[in-house]
């Protein structure tokens, strides 16, 4: 990837304001350590706005990456469930459910609660 040194001074454009439907890292703006101290404040800002990941290079080599904190607890939380099989098996359960037509839609299911007595109004 060619060093983007400037893009996290810009504002925010539509992409990356847009919430996207899965997550996809949209991209990663490289930059220097230099550049990284010298606006450190404006790229956290970036990142915690526009979810933007920066790659950070010491002599040309990539040596961390910045993220927001969000972002940080979303990786965590998505090793955390791909690393329990029976949690994944379920996952693709449900895919398959729905794949085949066999899920509910919640107004299908707000209705049997209500036909039963199991949620009012």
């Amino acid at each position: 990837m060619a060093p983007q040194t400037d893009r996290y001074l810009d504002e925010p454009n539509d992409l990356a304001r847009a919430k996207p439907k899965s997550a996809r890292i949209l991209y990663m703006t490289t930059i220097s350590l230099a550049d990284a101290r010298a606006n450190l404040s404006r790229i956290i800002e970036s990142a915690t706005t526009t979810h933007e990941r920066f790659d950070v290079t010491r002599n040309g080599s990539r040596v961390a990456v910045l993220l927001s904190a969000d972002e940080y607890d979303s990786l965590l939380e998505t090793v955390d469930i791909l690393s329990n099989l029976s949690e994944v098996e379920l996952i693709k359960q449900g895919l398959a459910d729905l794949a085949s037509g066999e899920a509910h839609s919640a107004d299908d299911v707000r209705e049997a609660m209500r036909a039963r007595g199991r949620l009012t109004a």
